[in-house]
């Protein structure tokens, strides 16, 4: 195989297996007509207002157990989960969501571990190239 194209695969190889992580994990919305499993999907996707980093989901304080409730009532009503979350959102703010936001400075955070795998596949492929040239301007 020509350098050129080792080096690419080398490139190619890791983008592709970090975008088809990425892809397995991106959050999707709960489809389920069963309402409890919207509810269950929800409310992990939401912090505890007074607990440290815990779902509501996780959490056994009283006011968790109230959301809860709340989300299975908004879901009965017929509320998309995109509006109980929004829902949420302004009661509490954007620290209630576990997971950052795709907007704004949610999106650098979802870019960094990308861009870091990216730069140092770069790196790590520069030295390899420095290395392959320094051997051969010594013979």
């Amino acid at each position: 195989m020509p350098e050129r194209a080792r080096g690419f695969v080398w490139l190619v190889v890791p983008v592709i297996a970090i975008g088809v992580v990425l892809v397995g994990l991106w959050p999707r919305g709960a489809t389920e007509a069963d309402p409890e499993a919207r509810a269950y999907n929800l409310s992990i996707r939401l912090k505890c207002p007074i607990c440290a980093g815990e779902s509501i989901a996780g959490s056994q304080t009283e006011l968790a157990q109230d959301l809860r409730e709340r989300i299975a009532e908004e879901i009965a009503a017929g509320s998309t989960d995109d509006e109980i979350i929004a829902m949420f959102v302004a009661s509490y703010g954007e620290q209630v969501l576990l997971d950052p936001p795709s907007t704004g400075w949610g999106i650098a955070l979802w870019a960094a571990p990308l861009a870091v795998l990216v730069l140092g596949a770069i790196a790590i492929l520069g030295l390899r190239r420095k290395d392959r040239d320094s051997v051969g301007a010594e013979k």
